[in-house]
Order: C-alpha cells, then structure tokens, then sequence
C-alpha cells in the first residue's frame, strides 16, 4: 500500500498563464546563521544569529556511541559516513548516520559537517510509514517554501520508518510495532538524534522542532501531546490525528457510497471525468470568495452548491456534460458524509468539502472516466487505506468488522469499536498546557480541497483546544492557517508552498509571533506564478480591488466569512482531554 506522504494527486487544472512574479529573498549577511522569511505584513524576519558550530570527533566515530539507552538491547548504529546532498542548486556535506533502534525502528539522522546552525529537526512519516525517508532532502522537508535555513544546511534532521518496512501489514498484530507506529518511534529516534549531536558536536542543540503532515500531522500532535518537552516549535499539516476514524468510517464510507451495490462489491459511480465536471460547476458557483476572479473557495463551509442542478434531463441521450441520478446521488453522500440512522446525528466532523473534487481522482474516485471500463470499488485507494489499518484500530474489539460493516449509520460504533485503542493512538486531546508551559509553539496548517483528510477535523481540533484551555491560552502558543484551493499537504489548484518553518523558528527563537504568510504557485520550471497571503484562522485573504490579483501584495485581511462552531458530532467525545495510554516497550 502506498503511503498518504507519497501520493501526489494533480487536480488537472493548467497553470494560469500569467506573467511570472518575482520572489525577493530578504536576508541578513549571515543568512546561513538567521533564519529568514518573508511575508506581506513586513519582508524579512531578522534574527540574533547563532553561530555556525563545527563538528569535534570525525563522522566515523559515531558508530561506537551506545543507543540502547535509548531503544534497549539490539539497538546499534550500522553506519556513519560523510554523504553529500544537492540542496537548492548547493552541495551540503553531511554526517549521515543510519542505525536501529530495538525492537525495529530503522532510523538515519544527517548531521551538517561544517553549517549546523545549533538546530534540530524531526521530520514526519505519512500514511502508515514503513519508508525511510533521506533527511538530506529538502522534498522531505515540508513546508519550508524557500527557507535559507533548510536550502544551506542549517539543521540536523532525521527520519524514521516508526518501526517496519513495507507495506505488509502482518506488522500491524504486533503490539510492540503497533507502539513504535503509535508515539514511541519518533519520540525514540529524537532522542538518539540529540545524543548524536551531543557526541559530534560537543554541545546539545539550543533549538528542536518537529515537521509533519498526514500521519506525520498526527506523530506531530502526539508529541506535544505525550512529550511536551522534545520540541521547541512544530508544524502540524493536515494531521490525521483522528486516526481510527479516519481510516474506518471516514474513507471506509468513501468507497460505500461510491459502490454500485453499497458494498466492497460493486464498482465505482463517479469516475474522473464526471468528479472534474462537478469541481468545475462547484468553483462557478462559490469560486472567488477573495474577490479575485481565481475560483478558489475562500471559506467552502460558506459554499451550498447543489449537484442536482448539473444534473441530466430526463431521457438525455448524452450524460457526458450532466451527471446521471446515481452520480448525483454518490457526490450528496460523499460530500454529506453519514448518519445515525436514529438520531440523524452526524457521524463525522466533516467530509470532503466542496472545492476539492477534482483531487478526489486516484482517492475517492477511480483515475479512469465513466466511459472506460467499470472500476471496483477494493481498486480504489480509499478502500486500501482501511484495509492496510484494520489491526491497528480493531486490537482488542469484541468482534473484527468489515469494510462493510462498519456502523456508518449507527453511534455505538464509536464506544463498542473505536473507544478502547482512543487514547492508544489517536492523537486528539486538546490540554496541551504543559506544551504551553515548557514554551513550546504550534503552528497547524490544513489544505481547503484536502481530498484526504477533511479540514473541519483540523479546525474541530483547534476549537477543542480553545474549549479546553481557553482561546486566551491558545493564542499564546499556537495558530491555525487554511489554505484555499490546496489538496493534500500539497497540491491542488491553489497555492501550495509555504514556508511554515521559517514562521515557527521566528515564533521560538525571537517571539515573532506569526501573523500571514504568504503562499505561492509555481510553474514546471519554479518560477512562480502567484503568491497570495493567508492569515490566521478565521480571518482570511481579501483582494484589494487593484492590481494584479495574483500579486499577494494586493491582498489584506479580511473578515472571517463563516463564524459559527463546528457542528455537533458522533465522535466528538474523543475531542475531550485524556490520558494517553501505553503498550509494550514504553519509550523512555
């Protein structure tokens, strides 16, 4: 099975034919030692600089440090030599050092032989991982558009498999590996980063952040969660920190009401011609909240389209330009999600949202249009997703349940099937107040057209926070910033590179509190094309009315457009504060 991290979707929509915008990098002298990073409420963030720290001992002598300490007996590391990268057109040598923390997390830290800036870096693994992600890469390093720390070198990062490889999932009845996978691989491999800096350096970081999206949203949340103290600042996108029920009745009830038959056994209904149909209706119709002609949806709970207003004639002769009665019938239920079929309760925070279903294809929606050959609806990746987590949600359960019998229309799903592994690995308490108190800074992001994951689950979180903790509280620490037109952790027809990490090393190191942030769209070549500011939730971008819109100089604050709270919910129970549970091996 793939992995959330690596599924790229292209929403089909061509790039704007417009002239490129040139993008001015304001930085200190030193801008290998300063952070940096622009936005339209002020150019450059200036910063005291740390200094550049070389390293004491040769690369080579990092394998005689001792990890199981650490990981336990078997812990060891296989390697540690000089590798080179390729960063942003520079080469940058790093300590590379690969090893396995007991009982099977595979682990690789790069220290920068001669540009370490004293800061520390713990990059995410999506889906269910199982991949070792090269923390040399900057593709690994999300949400750092054109940041000179990440471009020149600045921070160790390291990476983790969280325990397995591949996509096998006969690791998923292991309870030991279900843990690594749960919190204790990153939480683990952090700890082995910071010894290795200790050793190679002669000093420990004076900084340590956390940067993840999809899952590796969620192992970001689950740190500030169960180690408040590991990171200074993190960077949450998209986070599946719901994850059981992400991956039961959320895609479980994608394939559902795509199926002919309402079960694994039919074949899709809507096929990708018809899903880019209905986007194209869909941005007519609510497309330019901003006030720029872009049909992007800048708040999409603001949108009520109606697919039945697409809908053919009857006796049409032609559906190609219409969607069938069952097709319309499929987008309702994709876009309404499920409910109880007694109280009507929603069983969802939310669903795909309208904006996003032309990044529905390859997820939700077969890649092949109506007019191919039928698709089944296992061939769909949202039907793989819940199949590859069966274990790691149902350990435990009274009974093991089906893609098919999962209690989409029944509440009691939540305590007889979900409720027992809740506070095991899910990632959704809201009291982070000793993340507060050590000083810790979070930044959540979230794609509006996330065809994966719904941004309403995101923002439910946010609210459960300021319920929790108080809005007061909240805002000291953290903020929330919606993107429109984004898909999943990237992508769409929006702008989709942003640098979040300059944002939060500002926050940490300078109390340069985040306010907008500016986003791009870039061609084939990276020249950009757009640039629009976002701004802390719920307050979003409002075009000028002069110049060029797709300038985001043009751009200021506007009003939020949608202020109710998010609607009441079957699970919304499991955005209460709890205490999370262990298994296994604890992690020290």
């Amino acid at each position: 099975m793939r992995t959330l991290q690596s599924l790229k979707l292209l929403s089909g929509i061509k790039a704007r034919s417009v002239s490129v915008l040139t993008l001015i990098a304001v930085c200190a002298t030193a801008a290998i030692v300063a952070a940096c990073g622009g936005g339209s409420s002020g150019g450059a963030l200036t910063y005291t600089p740390l200094s550049v720290v070389q390293p004491v001992v040769d690369c080579s002598k990092l394998t005689s440090i001792d990890i199981t300490d650490i990981g336990g007996a078997g812990s060891s590391i296989s390697s540690a030599s000089v590798t080179n990268a390729t960063v942003n057109g520079a080469t940058v040598a790093f300590c590379t050092v690969k090893g396995t923390l007991a009982p099977s997390n595979a682990f690789e830290v790069a220290l920068p032989v001669s540009t370490w800036t004293q800061r520390f870096a713990e990059l995410g693994c999506g889906g269910l991982c199982g991949n070792l992600s090269d923390p040399t890469q900057q593709s690994s390093f999300s949400f750092s558009y054109q940041c000179p720390l990440v471009q020149q070198g600045g921070f160790v990062t390291a990476a983790t498999d969280m325990g397995h490889t591949g996509q096998d999932s006969s690791w998923t009845t292991d309870p030991q590996k279900q843990a690594d996978f749960a919190y204790r691989g990153q939480h683990i491999t952090t700890l082995a980063a910071k010894k290795l800096i200790r050793a190679y350096y002669g000093q420990t970081q004076k900084y340590s952040y956390f940067i993840g999206c999809s899952d590796g949203g969620r192992e970001a949340l689950m740190a500030a969660q169960r180690y408040p103290t590991d990171y200074n600042g993190i960077v949450a996108g998209a986070p599946a920190a719901h994850f059981q029920i992400q991956n039961s009745l959320y895609h479980g009830w994608s394939v559902k009401s795509q199926s002919t038959t309402g079960t694994s056994a039919g074949n899709a209904i809507l096929y990708a011609d018809k899903a880019t149909l209905l986007h194209k209706a869909v941005a007519a119709a609510c497309g330019g909240g901003s006030g720029a002609a872009d049909g992007l949806i800048a708040d999409p709970r603001t949108c009520h389209f109606d697919p039945a207003t697409i809908q053919c004639a009857s006796g049409a002769t032609s559906t190609s330009n219409c969607l069938t009665t069952a097709e319309v019938t499929t987008a309702k239920a994709i876009y309404n999600g499920p409910t109880d079929a007694t109280t009507g309760e929603y069983m969802l925070a939310g669903s795909p949202l309208y904006g996003s279903e032309a990044n529905w294809i390859g997820v939700e929606v077969p890649a092949t249009n109506s007019t191919d050959a039928p698709v089944s609806v296992t061939k769909l990746f949202s039907y793989s997703i819940v199949t590859g987590a069966y274990n790691l949600i149902f350990t435990g359960s009274p009974t093991m349940p089906t893609i098919d019998t999962f209690g989409y229309q029944d509440a009691s799903f939540y305590t007889t099937y979900l409720k027992a592994n809740h506070s095991f690995i899910d990632a959704t308490s809201p009291d982070l107040s000793a993340f507060n108190a050590a000083g810790g800074k979070l930044i959540l992001w979230h794609g509006w057209a996330d065809q994966h994951i719904s941004p309403l689950f995101t923002i439910q979180y946010y609210e459960a926070m300021q319920n929790a903790m108080g809005a007061s509280a909240v805002d000291q620490f953290a903020r929330l910033y919606l993107v429109p037109g984004v898909g999943h952790c990237g992508g769409g027809e929006g702008n989709p590179n942003i640098d979040l990490v300059s944002k939060i090393t500002g926050w940490v190191e300078e109390a340069k509190v985040p306010t907008s942030v500016m986003t791009y769209q870039t061609d084939s070549s990276s020249n950009v094309t757009a640039s629009r500011p976002v701004y802390p939730y719920p307050a979003v971008a409002k075009y000028t009315g002069s110049g060029d819109w797709h300038n985001g100089a043009n751009y200021t604050q506007g009003a939020p457009l949608y202020t109710a709270s998010s609607r009441t919910w079957a699970g919304s129970s499991f955005y209460a504060p709890y205490t999370p549970t262990t298994r296994g091996v604890a992690a020290p």
